[in-house]
């Protein structure tokens, strides 16, 4: 399933989650105590309540797949940053290759990949210059240098096999090709167009954004709040006034406590076979993120 979470819209009606006896026992435990909540504690007319109680489980299958989504995503994040290292090195490899050879040899690759020389510059035209280079390769001497660039471009035997040069241009960071697909100047030599490219790789490498990303457990608080707001009622912990009593050494006083939304996000979460637990700290952060806005 993991390579096709971030292609297939999976929604909580997608799956049985009652199909084992103990899962079918939890999961009407927790519809029952939710719909409690929300009818009995908070007068919540029961069509509503139902339907609250549907978006919030919606939100809680959702927040089971974004765990497996993020570290999907930055597996392939990491796999696209180190494929444009890979190319980087690569295109600066065939430059050097590509300088060695003598002028008469240099001056026929450039003749025949005259598209360099073009103003508009884009993914299906550097794979046409890679495969015009390799084609006119065989053409050219000396043979040990021809030979010498010709593995770099294509390192695995076989007419059927394309250069790995494009499968890791097309692997690459979409946002630095898409970039450096604007920024590349026509040239008259092969060997400076090459430079070009991967200077303008080297300079336009993805910045990892700096400080720790959202919390996937706020954004659930979020959606489960966003719920109960729609059915006029307010998120947050509650408060009991003799949470700490007095004794001899200091006075009492009170303090926030386990609320219904916070045990309702922990029945949600419960009744799709999520064992998360929603901390106070997180019902607060989003009552601050509100006061904020």
């Amino acid at each position: 399933m993991r390579p096709y979470v971030l292609r297939v819209r999976l929604r909580g009606s997608d799956f049985e989650f009652g199909s084992e006896p103990e899962q079918a026992v939890a999961y009407t435990k927790c519809i029952r105590e939710m719909r409690r909540f929300l009818v009995e504690k908070h007068r919540i007319p029961a069509i509503a309540a139902e339907r609250a109680i549907l978006k919030s489980l919606e939100a809680a299958f959702d927040f089971q797949l974004a765990h497996l989504r993020y570290r999907f995503l930055k597996m392939t994040e990491v796999q696209s940053h180190t494929t444009l290292d890979q190319l980087i090195r690569n295109l600066r490899e065939i430059r050097n290759a590509i300088a060695l050879l003598p002028p008469n040899s240099k001056g026929e690759l450039n003749k025949r990949v005259g598209i360099i020389d073009q103003a508009q510059f884009d993914s299906e035209t550097f794979m046409e210059i890679v495969e015009t280079i390799r084609a006119t390769l065989p053409q050219i001497g000396p043979r040990r240098l021809a030979d010498n660039i010709m593995s770099l471009i294509h390192p695995e035997l076989g007419e059927d096999r394309r250069s790995s040069i494009i499968d890791e241009w097309e692997a690459m960071p979409a946002t630095t090709r898409v970039k450096v697909e604007g920024m590349v100047e026509p040239a008259r030599s092969l060997v400076c167009w090459l430079d070009n490219i991967a200077d303008l790789l080297e300079q336009e490498r993805p910045v990892r954004r700096p400080g720790a990303p959202r919390s996937i457990s706020q954004v659930f608080v979020s959606r489960i709040a966003t719920i109960w707001r729609t059915l006029g009622r307010t998120p947050g912990l509650a408060y009991n006034v003799f949470l700490h009593p007095a004794n001899d050494d200091r006075i009492g006083r009170g303090g926030h406590t386990e609320g219904l939304f916070q045990r309702y996000c922990r029945a949600a979460l419960t009744a799709v076979g999520d064992s998360t637990k929603i901390s106070a700290r997180q019902v607060l952060n989003y009552r601050r993120s509100m006061v904020a806005q």
